[in-house]
């Protein structure tokens, strides 16, 4: 894919014995990015969005008494398979804590086409058997 920019405000700059040219920004019509997405949208509000619809509907599943007592064992057994079959593709597991008297997970989502959002959180639940929930 290439891409085709029309440079319109070119001044020729003399410093000591060289020419340098000096672009303006507005000619690229202000955008001074060079990622992966084109400039007619912006990739990170699409990933927020994205992120608020997943993250909604994960949050939401948790509401289930079946599924809250799925994913407080998870924890407390540090069973990532579980907990990455809940959380959906968008996220995995980073890793297993202890803080205080809970056991926790730290897990990172990425959201958009050019994963242009990464939200990392932490879940801790109070310390108890891992099997008995």
């Amino acid at each position: 894919m290439s891409a085709k920019v029309q440079v319109k405000n070119v001044k020729a700059v003399r410093t000591g014995k060289s020419r340098k040219a000096r672009v303006s920004h507005e000619s690229l019509g202000g955008a001074r990015s060079g990622g992966c997405c084109n400039n007619r949208r912006d990739g990170a509000v699409e990933g927020i969005q994205e992120a608020g619809a997943d993250l909604s509907d994960l949050f939401g599943q948790l509401k289930n008494p079946m599924v809250a007592a799925k994913l407080v064992r998870a924890i407390r057994c540090r069973n990532r398979k579980v907990i990455e079959e809940l959380i959906g593709a968008n996220c995995n597991v980073v890793c297993f804590f202890h803080q205080g008297r809970f056991a926790c997970v730290r897990i990172a989502c990425v959201f958009g086409n050019c994963c242009d959002v990464r939200i990392s959180f932490d879940i801790c639940v109070s310390m108890g058997n891992c099997h008995n929930v």
